[in-house]
Order: structure tokens, then C-alpha cells, then sequence
């Protein structure tokens, strides 16, 4: 077959893709809309005033809609007795099977201590098949560490572990820049040195996603 032919049927596959995605909305049009894009849901007794401030947050970065509701879990299933901690991994397939409403992605808040197997903890996980995420607010608390409590801290990282696992929903892998939220923390410390937005080459790859989804 000559690269002429070959070049020809390559433009009539993405052509037909192309006859069936509606077309591209703007970030205004996404915003405007009635679909729910994603569903933040706290499965732990978390703070009302809380959730509302990372539905603006995530709003603001995602630019598009967000619901957020309390739907407490009984996360019996996911916990180690050994090891005082919960399956991650468990709870991304819980979140899966009850599927909140319409939404296409879901990010799940729990108030535990998280892990997967051979690393010691997670603040978070997301499952980049069925696009949804868990992270926990546990670790993130100065309290935690036995420091006076700061609210504004806590917030920024919720925000920060909270854009991060939704931002693997949308294909982000782990970014090599520090400041860059899809940077990877290896601890509490990795977290507090990055931004809660994308770097100019993650959001690059961001957009390039939501333009395609739209």
C-alpha cells in the first residue's frame, strides 16, 4: 500500500472520529453548564466550611462544575488490623461501584490513615481506568505531628493532595517540578513546597484533555 493511500484512510479514521464529538466548549460553556464534570464526596465526617472552600478551589482550577456532599462510609472493609490503616485501593472500588450520580469523576475524602502495599502511607490514590480518587486529610493535619492546629495550612494541603489525585483522572503522570502540583511528595514537606496549580507543561497536557473530552 503507497504512504499516499495509507495518509488518505489515516484522514478519513480521524475524520469520522471527529464527526462524532460534539464540538469543543469553551471554559465559560463548561462552567455554565448543568453537568456535574465532578463529584467531590466526603466519606468521613469532614467540616462543611471545608468542603465548601475546596469546592471553590477545585472550581477555579478545574474551571468547571463541582458537587460536593457528605455521604459517610463504613470503611470496616478497608482497614488492616496490623497494620491500623485503610486499603486504598479498597475504597477506590467502593467509590466505583456506587458511582454518585452522573458525575465523570469522583473524588472520595476520608479522615483515616491511608496506605498501599510497600509504602508506609498515601495522602491519596486515584484510579486512572474508572477516573476516581481518594485522598485522606489525616496526615495533613499539623496536629497530627503533635503542632498547634492551622487551619490555613490543613486547607492549602487538602487543596493541593485533593487537585493532585484528580489531576491523575485526567492522564497526569507525576511531574520532575517541585513547584508543579503533580509533583510527587514523598512527604509532608514535598507537599508544602508545591503550588496547588499545574505547571505550563501540566496544563498543557490538561487542556489538551478537557478539549477532547468536550
Amino acid at each position: 500500500m503507497t504512504s499516499e493511500i495509507v495518509g488518505i484512510l489515516v484522514f478519513l479514521v480521524i475524520l469520522g472520529c471527529s464527526a462524532n464529538r460534539s464540538p469543543h466548549k469553551s471554559e465559560k460553556q463548561r462552567m455554565d453548564t448543568n453537568q456535574q464534570n465532578i463529584c467531590v464526596v466526603a466519606i468521613s465526617k469532614l467540616d462543611p466550611n471545608l468542603l465548601e472552600k475546596l469546592r471553590v478551589g477545585l472550581e477555579k482550577i478545574f474551571e468547571q462544575n463541582l458537587e460536593v456532599s457528605q455521604s459517610p462510609l463504613d470503611l470496616e472493609f478497608a482497614y488492616d488490623p496490623k497494620r491500623e490503616q485503610y486499603y486504598s485501593s479498597a475504597i477506590l472500588e467502593k467509590l466505583t461501584e456506587r458511582r454518585f450520580g452522573a458525575c465523570e469523576r469522583i473524588l472520595g475524602i476520608v479522615d483515616v490513615d491511608l496506605y498501599v502495599p510497600d509504602l508506609n502511607f498515601v495522602f491519596g490514590e486515584a484510579d486512572v481506568v474508572d477516573n476516581t480518587a481518594v485522598i485522606s486529610t489525616k496526615r495533613l493535619r499539623p496536629a497530627y505531628y503533635g503542632l498547634p492546629e492551622d487551619e490555613k495550612l490543613f486547607w492549602e494541603r487538602t487543596l493541593k493532595e485533593a487537585v493532585h489525585e484528580l489531576g491523575h483522572t485526567y492522564g497526569l503522570p507525576h511531574c520532575p517540578d517541585s513547584k508543579c502540583v503533580m509533583h510527587f511528595s514523598n512527604s509532608l514537606r514535598d507537599t508544602d513546597i508545591k503550588s496547588s496549580s499545574f505547571c505550563q507543561s501540566c496544563k498543557k497536557k490538561f487542556m489538551s484533555v478537557i478539549r477532547l473530552e468536550g
